[in-house]
């Protein structure tokens, strides 16, 4: 007799934690907009860590939530958070807003661009 889908969830147990997730944005430019991740649960954000490759690269980004992907959404840092490091990267544990509410959309925004970057790579950690 097949399963229905709650009975198969009901199988599996609850939704667990959300792992990493991470973007490589090749070519990066002020203005450049993209999503990370839909949050189906509430989240939390325990680390950001991004790295930069290129020619004296420099990107200055934010991380935004909301459940409305064309509105400004709410800064996960304040003061945004600047990759130039090539070859162990940066991180920031310290994050004025690292909620992510159910529903929400978390998405990166390239703020300014120095240098020559080739790509921009950013990871984003959860704690329960």
């Amino acid at each position: 007799m097949p399963l229905s889908w709650r009975q198969l969830a009901s199988l599996l147990g609850p939704p667990g934690h959300q792992g990493p997730s991470g973007l490589t944005l090749t070519s990066p430019a002020a203005g450049d907009k993209l999503p990370l991740l839909y949050a189906w649960s509430s989240l939390t954000i325990s680390e950001v860590r991004a790295l930069v490759r290129g020619t004296s690269p420099a990107v200055t980004f934010s991380l935004r939530h909301g459940t409305d992907f064309s509105a400004a959404g709410t800064l996960v840092k304040a003061d945004g958070m600047v990759a130039t490091n090539t070859t162990i990267g940066e991180s920031w544990s310290s994050l004025d807003i690292p909620e992510i509410p159910a529903g929400s959309w978390l998405w990166i925004v390239v703020d300014t661009v120095s240098g020559t970057p080739v790509s921009l790579h950013t990871s984003v950690r959860f704690s329960m």
